[in-house]
């Protein structure tokens, strides 16, 4: 094995959309990752937001890395492994959803998604005139939680375990679980802010690729757009 390659979802495997059911991986990608899979020289890792059974339905690619839930939940041959810090947050995000669901009501355009172990708010179809009222509202129902980690990404908040663990300690997980005494290259790409995590920690140790230029991004370098995500997957297995 040369390569452990860490991928995205949203934004990187698939382009950004108005609602996350419609982010779909089209026939010929998935046929091309599923190749990518099938090299020895490459093992393949997808690490999102998502709630882990989403991911695994979206991608639909058997023997190949899962980490979900922003790496709360990680799943893989012979790995399953659920953060135990994390399951103690279920009760209180329970409440949280609760509470913005009935604080949000009369504005049109957003999405509160329960991924049981993480919440999101996504308001890509919100009102422009709605955003500093959505704003407001998510930071005043969360701040008083001192157990949670609210953060924002692409159009969308989050809500997360207040526990030192995020996407770059997930792939750090995973390298010294996958790779061992093997002295594989990790390659990141992802294109959010919670990738930044990932971007970081992986710095000196391996190749990081941010889809999408930003001045802020600890990444090495960047890819234009999704496309340019599979050019470099097909060139990857053509190094192998």
């Amino acid at each position: 094995m040369k390569y452990l390659l860490f991928l995205d979802y949203d934004g990187t495997l698939t382009p950004i959309v108005d609602k996350p059911s419609l982010a779909v991986l089209s026939v010929p990608r998935r046929r091309l990752l599923k190749k990518a899979s099938k090299n020895r020289q490459i093992k393949i890792a997808v690490v999102s937001g998502r709630k882990l059974s989403d991911l695994k339905q979206k991608v639909n690619i058997k023997g190949i890395y899962y980490a979900g839930n922003h790496g709360f939940e990680i799943e893989g041959p012979k790995v399953r492994v659920i953060h135990p810090k994390a399951k103690k947050i279920i009760p209180t995000l329970v409440k949280i959803k609760s509470k913005l669901k009935n604080a949000l009501k009369g504005i049109s355009g957003i999405i509160v998604e329960d991924k049981v172990l993480t919440l999101s708010l996504h308001y890509r179809l919100a009102k422009t005139k709605d955003l500093k009222r959505i704003d407001r509202i998510f930071h005043s129902v969360t701040a008083p939680y001192k157990s949670i980690r609210a953060t924002h990404g692409k159009k969308v908040y989050e809500v997360r375990p207040k526990v030192k663990w995020d996407k770059g300690q997930a792939v750090l997980w995973l390298i010294k679980k996958i790779a061992k005494k093997n002295k594989a290259v990790p390659i990141y790409i992802g294109d959010d802010v919670t990738d930044e995590d990932a971007f970081k920690v992986l710095k000196r140790k391996g190749l990081t690729l941010r889809v999408g230029r930003s001045k802020n991004s600890s990444a090495q370098r960047f890819l234009r757009n999704v496309n340019s995500v599979y050019n470099f997957i097909e060139s990857l297995q053509k190094m192998c």
